[in-house]
C-alpha cells in the first residue's frame, strides 16, 4: 500500500477517535493495513472501552511479541490470567516467553499450569520438547554421589563410569539389566575417564596415584592406565612427568589416542599449560604427537574405520570441532559456531553422526550433527549442564552426565522413543520436580 494511503488511514482513525470520543472497531482489512505501532495504539484504545475483553488482550500481547516487547506482552498476559486463569493458550505463551528469556523456574510453573488445565493437552508435545528435548531422556543413576563420564561395554549391557566416593573418584561398572553397580578400581587416588577395550577384556582410564606430592588432588598430574578384568592387573601406559588424560581406544583395540600437556615447556601454572593430541600403541609404546598448534586440543575419538580422529580445539578463539587423518595431517574444521564452545565429539557406530556438547545457547547442552557438521540438532533443553555424550554400540542410545538434580548423575537419550511418548502425568511430575528444585 502506498505511504500516502497509510497516512490517510491513520489520520482517519485519529479523526474518528476525536469525533466519537473513543475508537470505533475496525474491519479486519482495515486493521491489517495499520503499522504494528498503530495496531498497539488501536488495541489499547479498544481495551479502555472493554477492559474485560480477553480476545482483545490476546491480540495486544501478540502484537507486543511481534515487536520483541516481551515485558509488555507478559504484563498483558498476566492481566488475562487474572481475568481467566484457565486460558491454556495464554498460560503456554506466558511460559514460553519466560523460557526464552531464561527465567526457567517461572516458565516451568506456567507450563505446569498449562498441563493441569483441561484444555492444555494440545501443548503437551511442545512442552515435552522443552523439558525433555525431541527424544525420551531417562535417568540411569541417582546416587547422592557424583557420577560422570559413562562409557558403554562392547555388548551395550553395561556402562563404566567414575564415581566420587570417600573423598575421591573411583571407577564403577553398572549392569543395565540388573541395576547392580560394582567398584572396579578403587584406591585413595583419583581414577577417572574410563573406557572399555573393544573386546571387553580391559579398561583404559586416568589416575593421579603416581604423583606423591602433598598438594590438592586436582593439581596432581595424571597418567593413563590399563586395567585387566581377568586378573585385576593395572599398568601405567604413559609414564610421563606431564599430565595425560582422556584415553580412547580405536575400534580395533590396537591403539589409544589421548590428550597431554607434555610438550608445553613454558614455566606457567599447571592449569595454563596447552594441550595436544597424542597417539600410542595399546601397550603404551610409540607415543606420538599429532597436533602442534599454540592452542588447546582435546576430546579426541576415532572414526569407525580408525582412519580419522575427531577432536576439539580453540585455535580460532572458541572451541570448535575438527577432524584429521590418523597421522595428524589434513586437519579440517567441521563444526564452528562463534557463539560458544563445541567440545568432546563422539562418532556414531554407523559413521553417520557426531554427538557433542556446546554452550552456544547459554549453557551446556547435547547436540547431534552429521559427521561433516551439517544438520546440527539440539537434543537437550535444560538449564542444568548436560555433558560428555557417547553413543551406545548399537547407536540407539546416547549416554551423558548432568547436574539436573543438584549433583552429577548419568542419563540416557533414547533415540528410538520421541519425548512426545511421555504421558501428561509424567510431564506434570517432571515439571513439579523442576519447580521445587
Amino acid at each position: 500500500m502506498a505511504l500516502w494511503l497509510r497516512l490517510l488511514l491513520v489520520l482517519i482513525l485519529g479523526a474518528v477517535l476525536l469525533q466519537c470520543g473513543g475508537p470505533r472497531q475496525l474491519a479486519p482489512d482495515e486493521y491489517e493495513q495499520l503499522s504494528p505501532q498503530d495496531r498497539i495504539l488501536y488495541l489499547n484504545r479498544q481495551i479502555e472501552k472493554r477492559p474485560n475483553d480477553v480476545e482483545l488482550k490476546k491480540q495486544l500481547y501478540r502484537e507486543y511479541l511481534n515487536l520483541g516487547m516481551n515485558d509488555q506482552a507478559l504484563a498483558v498476559m498476566e492481566d488475562i490470567l487474572q481475568l481467566d486463569p484457565y486460558q491454556a493458550d495464554v498460560q503456554y505463551d506466558y511460559g514460553r516467553v519466560l523460557y526464552d528469556m531464561g527465567q526457567y523456574r517461572d516458565a516451568y510453573r506456567a507450563f505446569l499450569a498449562t498441563l493441569q488445565n483441561a484444555a492444555g493437552e494440545v501443548y503437551r508435545e511442545s512442552i515435552a520438547n522443552l523439558v525433555a528435548g525431541k527424544y525420551l531422556i531417562q535417568q540411569v543413576t541417582s546416587d547422592t554421589a557424583d557420577e560422570a563420564f559413562p562409557s558403554f561395554s562392547p555388548d551395550g549391557k553395561k556402562i563404566v563410569y567414575q564415581k566420587f566416593v570417600n573423598g575421591n573418584w573411583d571407577i564403577y561398572e553398572l549392569d543395565l539389566e540388573t541395576g547392580r553397580d560394582t567398584a572396579l578400581v578403587s584406591t585413595p587416588a583419583d581414577e577417572t575417564l574410563p573406557q572399555y577395550a573393544p573386546d571387553g577384556s580391559a579398561l583404559v582410564f586416568v589416575s593421579n596415584q603416581d604423583d606423591r606430592r602433598p598438594i590438592e588432588s586436582k593439581y596432581k598430574v595424571r597418567e593413563i592406565y590399563l586395567w585387566e578384568f581377568t586378573n585385576g592387573g593395572m599398568y601405567n601406559l604413559t609414564q610421563s612427568v606431564a599430565d595425560d588424560w582422556l584415553p580412547r581406544f580405536n575400534h580395533r583395540g590396537t591403539r589409544i589416542v589421548f590428550v597431554s600437556d607434555r610438550n608445553d615447556l613454558r614455566k606457567v601454572p599447571f592449569t595454563e599449560k596447552q594441550s595436544d593430541i597424542f597417539i600410542m600403541e595399546k601397550n603404551g609404546a610409540f607415543q606420538l604427537e599429532l597436533t602442534k598448534d599454540q592452542s588447546n586440543e582435546g576430546g579426541p575419538c576415532f572414526s569407525v574405520d580408525d582412519e580419522k580422529i575427531y577432536f576439539h580445539s580453540n585455535r580460532r578463539g572458541t572451541y570448535d570441532i575438527f577432524v584429521m587423518d590418523v597421522d595428524g595431517s589434513h586437519v579440517m574444521s567441521i563444526i564452528d559456531d562463534p557463539n560458544g564452545d563445541d567440545v568432546n565429539p563422539h562418532v556414531s557406530p554407523d559413521s553417520l553422526h557426531l554427538v557433542f556438547f556446546s554452550n552456544r545457547d547459554g549453557n551446556y547442552e547435547i547436540y547431534l550433527a552429521q559427521v561433516d557438521g551439517r544438520n546440527q540438532e539440539r537434543l537437550t533443553f535444560h538449564p542444568a549442564e548436560d555433558l560428555n555424550p557417547v553413543f551406545s554400540p548399537d547407536g540407539k542410545t546416547i549416554a551423558f552426565h548432568s547436574n539436573r538434580n543438584g549433583n552429577y548423575d548419568i542419563f540416557f537419550i533414547n533415540l528410538e522413543v520421541a519425548s512426545t511418548a511421555i504421558t501428561t502425568a509424567d510431564l506434570i511430575s517432571r515439571l513439579t520436580e523442576l519447580v521445587n528444585q
